[in-house]
């Protein structure tokens, strides 16, 4: 069994993944800045916890040494890039053969201006192809996660919209993006080398038929307030939004409205066997989020 290292392993994907990982019987490593909270999500002989500087090279090319493969990915901040690249080229540098890496939907394309997520991912993916390595690029389309996690804190409030207007898509639940990359991990570069995989829900939905979702989970009507981005932006700022999360939330709108993720891909199903999540079933699964901010 190959050794798999992986790169934000505590994220919404990164956990996801790593316990997925750890049930097939993988050899898994886990690079942490905090490896303490690395030690408490996970257990098991098959797992061993590093922790890295991404201000030191030299410590993440010790973390890397000896993988077979390696899934690079970081949260968003102001240093994604940066962590992201010195992640590519520490794993180069350790002699890992192999790099399965989490860019987005949308990165390399004539959107690439209309996001910062989109712009800093461009920046990435053409790194990591100039490289000498093996690897493997998933591209997801918006998380269906992060939209219903934002919904839930202004629905109770009747203060739920944004600038997406009638825009479609086909976001995609984390917990298939993990599953991807697990397959593609576990596979090997054999099947999956240098090549670019489009991660969607199984059918686009406007945020007016999210908002129907919602009302019918919820028993009780739910709108989607179209505001313009000034409104918008004010809005998530008085909410206590940082202001780079809410450049990356007006990104997503404009994502949406101009429709850069309405049509559905078959990358889930072909690389798990399983058709994607739908929006549908999340906000079901989900509908106890919105009911406790409503009780707070």
């Amino acid at each position: 069994m190959p050794l798999i290292a992986i790169a934000g392993a505590t994220g919404t994907v990164g956990a996801k993944l790593t316990h997925q990982l750890l049930a097939a019987g993988a050899r898994v490593r886990v690079l942490s800045r905090n490896p303490e909270k690395a030690k408490a999500l996970f257990k098991g002989p098959n797992c061993e916890v590093v922790g890295v500087d991404f201000d030191t090279p030299g410590s993440l090319q010790r973390a890397f040494k000896g993988a077979d493969r390696a899934f690079l990915c970081t949260g968003t901040s102001d240093r994604q890039v940066r962590d992201e690249i010195a992640l590519i080229d520490a794993a180069v540098h350790a002699g890992v053969p192999y790099l399965v890496s989490l860019s987005v939907g949308g990165a390399g394309g004539s959107a690439a201006g209309s996001s910062n997520v989109l712009a800093w991912h461009t920046e990435i993916d053409t790194h990591l192809a100039a490289q000498d390595v093996a690897f493997t690029l998933l591209r997801p389309a918006t998380f269906t996660d992060t939209l219903i996690r934002v919904a839930s804190k202004f629905v109770p409030k009747a203060a739920w919209g944004g600038t997406a207007e009638d825009g479609l898509i086909s976001a995609v639940d984390t917990r298939d993006v993990a599953a991807c990359a697990a397959a593609i991990l576990l596979e090997g570069p054999e099947r999956h080398v240098k090549k670019i995989y489009t991660l969607t829900g199984p059918s686009p939905v406007t945020m007016d038929d999210v908002a129907l979702l919602l009302g019918n989970s919820l028993g009780t009507p739910v709108h989607y307030i179209r505001r313009s981005d000034e409104e918008q932006r004010a809005l998530y700022l008085a909410s206590g939004f940082p202001p780079l999360m809410v450049d990356v939330l007006l990104g997503l709108d404009d994502l949406t409205r101009n429709n850069v993720y309405a049509r559905p891909a078959g990358d889930v199903l072909a690389l798990t066997a399983q058709a994607p999540r739908s929006m549908g079933a999340f906000v079901r699964e989900r509908v106890g989020d919105f009911v406790m901010t409503a009780k707070s």
